[in-house]
């Protein structure tokens, strides 16, 4: 295990914590339901607030959002302390051992979270019931969050990866509470924006994170406290390369300077098309000038909302 401190000033574990459990691969909306309840617990007990999660899915999903993220969205949410799992040092522990090993001794549970699925415990034996029975039979008090369901039916990290493999970033969006971004440093491209007169910024994208469906997306670029409009392409840019890597590729709308090496976040907001073969490059040309233009109307049309959500 793995204990992190998000907040410098944060009270001791060993007195106590309200402790939130979960895989927290994406810190969806539903998983933000978990967590603030229980920072509003740990406030209103003077106890650390903490969170139980694992450094990857039990399950091998690719994750939405790797590690360092998630415990940046964690201490933004306010939780003090972070116990990440590999999930090998707890997949044989049968549910009762879980709770009075892991949850009571190790982590000093005063009260417990979770959603109405959770399960835990070797071979996912524990449940929502099994953890209000363990918490009554030991004295810790046990919330259970119902589902949360923003578009009618119940959130979670499967459906949210469905609809960023097709494209459906307005969608993703919602079901996470925010928008979903990309972070990471310039890479040294080969250049062929510039030769078309759109130079752009190049990352990899998290090699074993959620897929995203190739195509335009209308994107801010945030580097230094700034935030600039763009238009990104995400694929393999069939038109000039053949065998290329999946990169992302971000024109900024207004801005000029060299951003090579710094490290810069992407985010979505829209999506514009798919990805395209063109028969030339002055087709793909023209057509990268049209994405710029649906781009700016896009801003224009959603920027306050935008300024206003980030």
């Amino acid at each position: 295990m793995k204990l992190i401190r998000l907040a410098p000033s944060a009270p001791a574990p060993k007195h106590g914590t309200a402790l939130a459990l979960g895989m927290f691969d994406a810190v969806h909306c539903g998983h933000r339901q978990i967590l603030l309840a229980a920072k509003q617990q740990s406030t209103a007990r003077a106890i650390a607030c903490a969170v139980l999660c694992f450094s990857a899915s039990p399950h091998g999903a690719p994750a939405l959002l790797p590690e360092e993220e998630r415990l940046a969205q964690f201490a933004a949410l306010g939780v003090d302390y972070a116990a990440v799992f590999d999930f090998a040092e707890l997949k044989d522990l049968p549910p009762q051992a879980f709770f009075d090993d892991i949850v009571c001794n190790a982590l000093h549970a005063r009260a417990v979270f979770a959603g109405y699925n959770y399960r835990f415990g070797a071979e996912a034996r524990g449940d929502a019931a099994l953890l209000q029975s363990l918490a009554a039979a030991r004295g810790v008090d046990c919330f259970i969050t119902p589902p949360v369901m923003p578009d009618g039916a119940p959130v979670s990290a499967t459906r949210i990866r469905a609809a960023l493999a097709a494209g459906e970033i307005e969608k993703a969006n919602r079901l996470l509470a925010y928008p979903y971004y990309v972070r990471g440093r310039v890479l040294h491209g080969k250049a062929l924006g510039r030769t078309l007169g759109f130079p752009t910024v190049t990352l990899a994208l998290p090699p074993h994170g959620a897929p995203l469906a190739g195509g335009i997306y209308y994107t801010t670029v945030s580097v230094d406290g700034k935030t600039y409009p763009a238009v990104s392409n995400v694929g393999v840019r069939p038109t000039v390369e053949t065998g290329g890597a999946c990169n992302l590729e971000t024109h900024l709308l207004d801005f000029s300077g060299d951003l090579y090496g710094r490290e810069v976040t992407v985010t979505f907001y829209g999506r514009g098309r798919g990805e395209v073969q063109f028969e030339s490059t002055d087709a793909l040309k023209a057509a990268v000038e049209k994405d710029i233009a649906l781009a700016r109307a896009f801003f224009r049309r959603e920027g306050k909302k935008i300024c206003e959500n980030a």
